[in-house]
């Protein structure tokens, strides 16, 4: 009886845990990360073909340079358009806002009057309480087109974007509601005029599709987007032609003089007309880049819908009917192997659906969820293991406490009362990528005027590294007797070699202060050069000629000398510090260093060394520490 309730205990959580489940792929929680896998697939395609009439016409920098004035007055926009519909262009469609009044409105205004293809932007302001709804709903039009050339331009549209949850730009709405009729997007208004069809004609079914003719539907997502299917990188895919080569090769044309370009080629060309400055606002993240221009964005729609090359996510029951299949498969795979096979086994279902979900994509347009899929394999297995990872963690539990010991002795290595000398102010500070490291430094008093300083960094990590670590600081405190900073390092490079058998090297730096000659000597064991900076915000770093690792090989090793300022800071550190890396894979690098510490020059050596570290840490943002991060400051 006993355990018949049990297992009907268990069945119950089993159902529970399985509906969570389930419902967390149904709602879709964890989208934001899907859209980073759909940005892998979108970067990994090959290139899209495009429509060879697309073009775009960009306001580049070149355009605001050689015509000087900004905002772009009116009357060049006119003879733009008189430029493009003389050449034969087919449409001429302005990813530019003309939402205020300005000089040259009735150049522009008559010169829009001379097509019937030209199209302006308007924006809507989109109502809040309908959000998640199969289609927006907008109050006001907040950025309308000036009404001189509202009337004089037959073809309006809106330009509204919507960004996704993580910012990036992947949908646009194919229509939006206002006042009880459906408005379209300016590019869908274009290419459906293109196609021959009026925006009033097609049939729209909100939250599924949009039937242009009997030989074209557009896919809808749930909420009535259309997904921007970018064919490449920007730059990549359409033909570009700039703004101001346009209007010279127009006046060239009438004055007979030869033309920057040629305008036949505009022939019966689309013609998008936006933004592409460096300074312009118009540009949104995108799966491909951090600024993709808005022009780019709206003939990437136009493309899709004129070559019927379309994106399609799968709804949300076939993503279900997916995982469920895939649950099947991995909780089989898992229960009837042995775990080796269990593991191996485990990797190639995610590797395989992996490339189903990006070949799906590539050629077929097709996006089915892949992170999610992926996370709750890898949760099945570990559920199976748990009972291993619990003794294992254990056991992580009692070394870890044996770790913090030795960290506790290999901090006693390290000084712990810097030495006061003449008018030197020095801090140290070193913080482990591990419990223990093998970053080292030490400052040691040799007389009233002199201080000697060094920081080094040994190859590896872990217990070994701080046993090497332990044995070049006492090294160095016998070393120091010879004086000079080069005679110290090639000193402590023979005694290694020497006395240690171990496979692994420091990188080292030594600097000798003389406070009352203001001077310092220093030499390098292949370490990163000590950063210097004088009172008046002047920098340099301290190189050397000659100075390999310490324990390779024996080797030559050179020193400087210069004077200093009171005032100048010396940063001795180590690559943990420059190569700290954020989530994006950035690292912090030295000319971040540069500019802290120049900044920071008037403070104290304590305050410097701070203030770096917390830079460090707030760049590394939520990143791993991967290195072990030690800076030592001098300032004299």
């Amino acid at each position: 009886m006993s355990n018949n309730r049990e297992k009907i205990r268990n069945s119950i959580l089993a159902f529970i845990c399985v509906s969570i489940f389930l419902s967390i792929s149904y709602f879709r929680v964890f989208d934001e990360f899907e859209y980073s896998t759909l940005d892998f697939r979108f970067k990994i395609r090959p290139e899209q073909p495009v429509d060879e009439n697309i073009v775009i016409i960009h306001i580049g920098d070149d355009t605001i340079d050689k015509l000087g004035e900004w905002p772009i007055p009116r009357r060049y926009h006119a003879l733009l358009v008189r430029a493009l519909h003389s050449a034969g262009a087919k449409e001429i469609i302005f990813d530019v806002f003309f939402s205020e009044p300005a000089k040259g409105d009735d150049v522009f205004a008559n010169a829009l009057k001379e097509t019937d293809s030209t199209y302006l932007p308007y924006i809507f302001e989109i109502n809040p309480e309908n959000q998640g709804e199969k289609y927006l709903r907008a109050t006001r039009v907040i950025a309308p087109i000036v009404a001189s050339l509202k009337e004089a331009c037959k073809n309006t549209g809106f330009i509204n974007i919507q960004p996704d949850i993580d910012g990036k730009v992947r949908r646009i709405f194919g229509f939006i509601e206002y006042n009880g009729k459906f408005y379209p997007h300016m590019a869908m208004l274009a290419v459906l005029n293109n196609m021959g069809v009026s925006f009033k004609d097609v049939e729209i079914s909100p939250g599924k599709k949009i039937v242009v003719n009997k030989n074209r539907t557009i896919p809808l997502g749930e909420d009535s987007t259309i997904f921007v299917n970018y064919p490449a990188k920007w730059g990549h895919a359409f033909k570009h032609y700039s703004y101001v080569d346009v209007i010279q090769a127009h006046a060239a044309g009438i004055l007979g003089t030869k033309p920057v370009i040629d305008l036949n080629e505009i022939k019966d060309k689309i013609c998008f007309i936006g933004f592409t400055a460096a300074a312009s606002p118009d540009a949104h993240p995108s799966p491909f880049e951090p600024l993709y221009p808005g022009v780019g964005v709206h003939a990437s729609v136009y493309n899709s819908i004129l070559r019927g090359d379309f994106l399609h996510r799968l709804n949300r029951w076939w993503n279900l009917l997916i995982l469920i299949v895939v649950w099947l498969i991995t909780a089989f795979i898992t229960a009837k192997s042995y775990k080796g096979f269990a593991i191996v086994s485990i990797g190639l279902i995610i590797a395989a659906y992996t490339l189903v979900s990006v070949a799906l994509f590539c050629f077929s347009g097709v996006w089915i969820d892949a992170f999610y899929p992926v996370v709750t394999i890898v949760v099945l297995y570990v559920a199976v293991t748990f009972r291993k990872y619990l003794i294992e963690t254990r056991q992580r539990e009692v070394i870890e406490r044996e770790l913090d010991i030795a960290k506790d002795i290999q901090r006693s290595f390290l000084p712990s009362d810097i030495p006061h000398v003449g008018n030197l102010d020095v801090f140290a500070n070193m913080l482990t990528a591990w419990q223990v490291g093998g970053d080292l430094y030490d400052v040691v008093r040799l007389d009233e005027d002199r201080l000697a300083v060094m920081l080094g960094d040994v190859s590896g990590k872990g217990v070994p590294a701080a046993l090497f670590m332990a044995k070049v600081v006492s090294v160095f405190k016998t070393s120091i007797k010879h004086g000079r900073a080069e005679d110290i390092i090639r000193d402590i490079n023979e005694r290694i070699l020497i006395e240690s058998s171990s496979n692994l090297f420091v990188t080292l730096t030594c600097m000798i202060f003389d406070t009352k000659a203001n001077r310092v000597n220093y030499a390098s064991g292949g370490h990163n050069p000590t950063l210097y900076v004088d009172p008046d915000g002047n920098t340099e770093w301290l190189e050397v000629d000659e100075g390999m690792p310490l324990g390779i090989l024996e080797g030559n090793y050179s020193g400087k000398t210069i004077d200093y300022r009171p005032g100048g800071v010396f940063v001795l550190y180590t690559d943990g510090v420059t190569e700290a890396m954020n989530i994006k894979e950035e690292m912090f690098e030295e000319e971040r260093l540069l500019e802290l510490v120049k900044n920071t020059r008037k403070n104290s050596a304590k305050e410097i060394a701070e203030e770096i570290q917390k830079k460090v840490a707030e760049f590394a943002g939520g990143a791993k520490q991967h290195d072990d991060i030690t800076i030592l400051v001098v300032r004299a």
